[in-house]
């Protein structure tokens, strides 16, 4: 490392804000132009390297963390995702104490000074960090090393005796025994057959010729070259199989070199030693755990390297994933959504597991092979579905229908993911948005000044004079989270109310500004966690790093959308710490995060119980089913039941039985009296007043059978079966009675008025006696009454006319599109907004049954 360092002053020196090897330096120009420096954060110290070398070290007084010495290099491979050699900074370097010279993560453990009880490094704890256990063991050479070093696939030195005899197998060799000390010198494999003998009587250079083509055992190339300076091959021993590599990250390995590099991991004598078994060079042969995901080639189909990223600090095989065994340390290797959907059937994966296991229904015919027999790529897996909605469920698991895509990919939305406001398909939201009413929402102020000036509610020019308004505007400069001293962010100033706000209506960064600039009435700022440089490893590639109070990192982004681009860091970091959103995104009845740790902290929603959605607070007890569960209007602030306050279900009791009785006792007295009428007229007047009785019989049956419904059967649960109710045969017999003794009251009444009318104009006349004739003609008007009154109530509940009075139909609960009972203006604009348009704009409920 070759650097210098000098003072800074203004007088000589002009200095900007850059992006230097991917993190935020303070880069200074001299006023003439031949110098160029580097301005320590927070100090008046500069520095400069020369020749290009590369910074590794820390050469500001003010930084015992090596902040200074961030730097990225690009890296095309694995999707430009960030790897552990972006981090040679902060906790992933040491200052070594007794050498002061710096060291990676992985150096210290190939060093042995890991986990060694000894505090080797200056500004960090991560060689001790963790560790347990204080237990010596002492090797056949006389070194004694921690126990746990014993065979754990790192070495604990550079001599490797720790991994010499592991499982029963030597690698390697021991050579002159000291019957003095008992102990012997042990040779690790790199040393063998190197052209310098390490044994006294050379045992290690021993059978290593493989000029003789009839050798009969196999050969790779080494490192040593002979003096015609080309490589040389050396035989494989089963001594030298499958031999921990020292320094596993880069991939270099202790015995072959080469393009043969390979051969010495293969055929592994120790079975442990054994991660997969495939084909090499068109034989099937066993290969060694140390070259997973290395990204060398071994097998022909290259299955040792199908591994994935899943944070920053782990990369694993794609079979130590979802098997019920955390192999990193934030455990996200079992966190992964594919976890959640396993076979109930088992196999055994053919990297790492050594006995059978469910394995994740993605695997399922993806044309790899993921279990040894390769029963993941055969038939018979249970399955739903064809065509593009084919997929595979487990075995104890029934079909449901699914949302198909109007597009090919990715062809279908499972109905519990629908309407979660993440587009999946393309225009499943626009659909959910018209089945569900979602509301229109705001979640982006007025943005100027290159996106760091927010103008939030009213206070925009034009619009804060308006004496609607009692309240003035605030201007709340350098708006940052976290709140501390970080190094070349453009801040954000926020304009908005003066007093404080209710925020249960805001969403979005409108949310976010107000509530986190403790301006809400009783609403908290819903950020909670820092984003830190190494969070959310799948996003932001072309991330910056930059210092945090000169004690972490946090990583930013450069918005390239004006001019010169600002450097922002406005991210909400989710919980599981995998995924960062926009602050648009937070409190917007919407789990953008996955974990709903952008929504929990908020007070501006109702969240349904059954399936979690968001649903606006004010929607919440306002008359209209929002939730699939009704629990926005099922809930102990609000419900609603058959008959409404106590006065009234008392009423309904009361009336009910009285009309009932009085009403019966009337029918039973005139039809005894009936055959005693002497007269056409008292015959008529007695009919009719049966008739009425008989309509008013039935509404106080129906108010009974009301009464019965609201107060015994279904008590205080009526709230969640009302749609069940509304929709059920019991209360369509129920209206039908109830219309037909209304409507029975009703033609009586106007027969008998007509009767009055009659009688009256006729007072002076003699009553004609009864007759047949006549008492014909008054059951002919009963029966005309009696038919009327049938056809009013029975019309509206018959298919043919349902057109006309069905106001709504029931979905099954499953659908989990619509809410409540929707009517066909609603299912015609769902209909449209998942086809695009329509040919015809009428629609009948057999239509809709149809579909």
């Amino acid at each position: 490392i070759i650097y210098t360092v000098t003072m800074f002053t203004s007088e000589h020196w002009k200095c900007k804000t850059k992006t230097i090897h991917g993190f935020l330096k303070e880069v200074c120009v001299g006023f003439n132009r031949t110098e160029r420096m580097i301005r320590c954060h927070n100090s008046d110290e500069m520095y400069s390297l020369k020749g290009g070398k590369k910074l590794n070290g820390s050469i500001c007084s003010n930084d015992p963390h090596f902040y200074q010495a961030c730097r990225r290099k690009s890296v095309i491979s694995f999707e430009n995702k960030i790897f552990n050699k972006d981090l040679l900074c902060g906790r992933y370097l040491c200052h070594k104490n007794k050498d002061s010279k710096i060291y990676k993560n992985t150096k210290l453990i190939s060093m042995g000074l890991t986990c060694n009880g000894i505090w080797d490094c200056k500004n960090t704890d991560l060689d001790e960090a963790g560790c347990t256990g204080n237990e010596m063991t002492t090797l056949r050479s006389g070194m004694s090393v921690p126990s746990r070093e014993i065979c754990d696939d790192l070495c604990f030195d550079k001599t490797c005796e720790d991994e010499a005899v592991c499982n029963g197998h030597i690698y390697g060799m021991y050579c002159d025994f000291n019957h003095s000390t008992n102990t012997s010198k042990y040779v690790r494999v790199l040393n063998i057959c190197d052209l310098k003998p390490h044994c006294a009587d050379k045992t290690d250079e021993l059978n290593c010729s493989v000029t003789d083509n009839s050798h009969p055992i196999p050969t790779c190339e080494s490192d040593i070259k002979s003096s015609l300076q080309s490589t040389i091959q050396k035989p494989v021993f089963n001594f030298t199989r499958c031999y921990v590599t020292t320094e596993r990250e880069h991939g270099k390995h202790e015995y072959c070199k080469g393009s043969g590099h390979i051969l010495d991991q293969t055929n592994c004598t120790d079975t442990d030693k054994v991660a997969l078994s495939c084909k090499v060079n068109g034989y099937i042969s066993t290969v060694s755990r140390h070259m997973v995901c290395l990204g060398k080639k071994v097998c022909d189909d290259n299955f040792e390297n199908h591994c994935i990223r899943v944070s920053v600090t782990c990369f694993v095989h794609k079979h130590f994933m979802c098997d019920g065994k955390p192999d990193c340390e934030d455990e996200t290797d079992e966190t992964r959504p594919f976890c959640d959907e396993m076979t109930s059937l088992k196999c055994i994966r053919r990297v790492g597991q050594s006995k059978e296991g469910p394995i994740p229904l993605k695997w399922l015919n993806d044309g790899v092979m993921d279990c040894v027999d390769g029963s993941d790529e055969s038939s018979g897996w249970s399955s739903c579905g064809e065509g593009r909605t084919l997929r595979f469920v487990t075995n104890n698991r029934s079909c449901e229908n699914v949302f198909v895509c109007p597009w090919d990919k990715p062809g279908y939305v499972e109905l519990d993911d629908l309407c979660d406001g993440i587009e999946t398909c393309g225009n499943e939201n626009h659909v959910c948005s018209e089945s569900l009413d979602s509301p229109q929402l705001f979640t982006t102020p007025l943005t100027t000044d290159v996106g760091l000036s927010k103008h939030l509610s009213f206070c925009i020019k034009g619009i804060k004079e308006t004496h609607n308004f009692m309240t003035d505007c605030t201007t709340i400069r350098s708006f940052i989270y976290p709140d501390q001293d970080v190094f070349g962010v453009d801040k954000t100033d926020i304009t908005l109310p003066e007093g404080l706000q209710n925020c249960d209506h805001m969403f979005g960064e409108l949310y976010i500004y107000t509530s986190c600039t403790n301006k809400c009435i009783n609403s908290s700022c819903p950020l909670r966690n820092i984003p830190r440089y190494e969070v959310c490893p799948d996003q932001f590639p072309d991330r910056i790093g930059t210092i945090v109070n000169n004690t972490y990192l946090i990583f930013v982004t450069k918005t390239r959308t004006y001019k010169n681009g600002v450097y922002t860091n406005n991210y909400f970091v989710c919980d599981n710490k995998i995924r960062c959103i926009d602050y648009s995104q937070v409190c917007n009845l919407v789990n953008d995060c996955g974990d709903d740790s952008d929504e929990k902290f908020c007070t501006n929603h109702f969240q349904c119980k059954s399936t979690g959605r968001y649903i606006p607070k004010t929607s919440k007890c306002d008359g209209i089913f929002d939730c699939l569960d009704l629990s926005d209007e099922c809930n102990a602030e609000c419900s609603s039941y058959i008959v409404e306050y106590s006065v009234l279900k008392a009423l309904s009791w009361l009336i009910g039985v009285l009309a009932t009785i009085a009403n019966l006792t009337i029918i039973c007295k005139n039809m005894i009296s009936l055959r005693r009428c002497r007269t056409t007229a008292a015959m008529f007047n007695k009919t009719l007043i049966m008739t009425i009785s008989s309509g008013d019989f039935l509404i106080g049956c129906y108010l009974i059978v009301i009464s019965v419904f609201d107060g015994i059967i279904y008590e205080g649960s009526y709230c969640k079966e009302q749609i069940s109710w509304i929709t059920s045969t019991k209360c369509t017999i129920i209206g039908v009675l109830s219309t037909l003794g209304s409507q029975l009251s009703v033609f009586a009444l106007c027969l008998l008025s007509g009767g009055r009318i009659v009688g009256i104009s006729n007072s002076m006349k003699v009553p004609g006696k009864v007759t047949w004739t006549k008492s014909l003609k008054v059951a002919a008007s009963i029966v005309i009454v009696i038919l009327s009154s049938l056809s009013i109530a029975a019309i509206p509940v018959m298919v043919r006319f349902e057109d006309f009075f069905v106001n709504g139909v029931r979905y099954p609960e499953q659908l989990k599109i619509f809410v409540g009972t929707p009517t066909k203006q609603k299912v015609l604009a769902v209909l449209e907004a998942y086809y695009g348009r329509m040919k015809g704009s009428i629609l009948s409920w057999k239509i809709v049954k149809d579909m």
